[in-house]
């Protein structure tokens, strides 16, 4: 997610951070395939509408272009650079899951071997009990049932970020059958850097830091448990334009890496084969980075997630690997393009306009691989009604699991296929937009799971993630609230019996 605009004053002179190849440099002006867009970023920040921002374009194992505009910290005049580390969110987890990739290559964890193997005392569960079939690899391809999350914990709050143990106790729970369906899970993700910090002996950041980002030379980045290294951090900013404070969240292996432009650069220069790098900084064999590249989990047609990769792999179509990170106060794209060896990287401390990050993205693409139009993505599945409505119509009871306590939930669905719920000793309220997405029932209601973390956040919203199995629907019930500035998802794991036809 990502956050707002404000007023910029200074351009940054971009030649201290732009390489340009000697066969470019003359007539630069008039042949500069980046003026336009540089000139339409600086119009995004000089309107308010974007406050910090960084790029960088690879081809050939050569940085093209790579520069800052804006602000990194609008208050302290402290400008956006290509070497600033920006808030990166999601694009933490290729990190991860190298990390993962890079002990098992040297035997200290079997990518096969149940993650509760490298777990201690509390274990990721199912129904009945540990959940051994989830395994390494299942947690770095969003296909071990464990559920969606997100939780923030801003400097001075009330709130306090869980140790992994405490994650695994109050969230790790399977809402699906391992390898069932893809579920993008923040739960999962940071039980995969947990587990890489008990198998490394290290503290996840210092594994990151003394086996990836100094061999690959990403001076600029850092784990933001680095707390000597705060002052470099590029400030979050809301949509409204004002500073967020810091905020650390509930899984930092999915999302806490702070990273510039320019390593992100040398980072796709790793993953597209090497060129462009010392052999020294060669982290990782081939056949290990192309199994982080293989399509793993299905997603949609032609979309796969690989070991910590979005991929699109279409015959006859441009194969792409990518990973965004969105949050408040982040708005980041790294798109690898193997076919082309090229990548684009573009990092905001604001969320911007829509689309405007997006189409900076595609712009930068087009000037390095033939045939670029836009990102491909997976088209959002739509809402339909219940069918048959008679295989859910009726009185559906049981429980929702909430950070140990199991509170009563009812399921109520009529003839008509509209439906209310209650949740402990909450009236039965009405579902909105109540029907099947992708086969799972969903919907938005009002309730009061009453746990501690949805207590302390004051959420009551809460959205439906159910599957049919026959007289039994089970799945997540997610409490949840977010704006430009917050945002907040505790997964509860319900199971529900029908009790009447009625």
């Amino acid at each position: 997610m990502n956050a707002a605009r404000m007023l910029r004053l200074l351009f940054l002179l971009f030649v201290a951070t732009l390489w340009i190849p000697a066969a470019f440099a003359a007539g630069a002006a008039a042949s500069d395939p980046y003026a336009a867009i540089r000139a339409d970023i600086e119009k995004e920040v000089a309107a308010g509408r974007l406050t910090g921002i960084s790029v960088a374009v690879v081809k050939d194992g050569r940085i093209l272009w790579e520069q800052g505009f804006g602000w990194a910290d609008r208050a302290a005049r402290r400008p956006a650079t290509a070497h600033t580390a920006f808030s990166v969110a999601s694009t933490t987890k290729p990190f991860t899951t190298m990390a993962a990739m890079m002990l098992a290559a040297e035997g200290k964890l079997a990518l096969d071997r149940p993650a509760n193997d490298y777990l201690g005392a509390e274990k990721i569960v199912d129904a009945d009990g540990p959940a051994d079939e989830v395994t390494v690899r299942r947690l770095a391809t969003h296909s071990s049932g464990l559920p969606t999350m997100f939780a923030m914990y801003p400097e001075g709050g009330a709130g306090q970020q869980p140790t992994i143990p405490e994650l695994v106790r109050d969230y790790g729970h399977l809402v699906a059958p391992v390898g069932e369906r893809y579920e993008y899970s923040n739960v999962a993700m940071g039980i995969l850097g947990g587990i890489v910090a008990r198998q490394s002996g290290q503290e996840l950041g210092g594994f990151l830091r003394d086996r990836i980002l100094l061999p690959l030379g990403m001076k600029d980045s850092f784990f933001d448990t680095d707390l000597s290294r705060r002052a470099e951090m590029a400030v979050r900013y809301a949509d409204d334009g004002k500073p967020l404070p810091f905020y650390l969240t509930a899984t930092p292996g999915s999302g806490e890496l702070y990273a510039s432009a320019h390593d992100l650069a040398r980072f796709a220069m790793l993953h597209l084969g090497g060129k462009g790098l010392d052999a020294s900084a060669m982290i990782l064999d081939q056949a290990r980075l192309d199994e982080l590249h293989r399509p793993a989990t299905r997603v949609a047609p032609h979309f796969h997630y690989g070991m910590g990769w979005e991929i699109y792999d279409e015959p006859g179509q441009i194969g792409v690997l990518h990973h965004g990170g969105g949050q408040a106060g982040v708005n980041a794209e790294f798109v690898l393009v193997p076919s082309a060896e090229a990548a684009v990287i573009v990092l905001s401390n604001r969320r911007g306009e829509h689309n405007f990050i997006d189409g900076v993205r595609d712009r930068l693409l087009k000037t390095v691989v033939p045939g670029w139009t836009t990102l491909p993505r997976p088209a959002n599945p739509p809402l339909v009604p219940l069918h048959p409505l008679k295989d859910y119509r009726g009185t559906w009871r049981g429980t929702l699991l909430a950070q140990g306590k199991r509170l009563p939930t009812v399921l109520t669905i009529s003839d008509e296929g509209k439906a209310t719920m209650s949740v402990g000793d909450g009236p039965a309220n009405p579902i909105a937009d109540f029907g099947l997405i992708d086969g799972l029932v969903s919907g938005e209601v009002k309730g009061d799971v009453g746990s501690p973390d949805t207590r302390r956040e004051n959420l009551d919203q809460l959205s439906l993630a159910l599957k049919l199995r026959g007289n039994r629907i089970d799945g997540e019930i997610v409490a949840w609230r977010k704006t430009s500035e917050n945002m907040n998802m505790f997964p509860y794991w319900t199971d529900l019996e029908r009790v009447s036809n009625d």
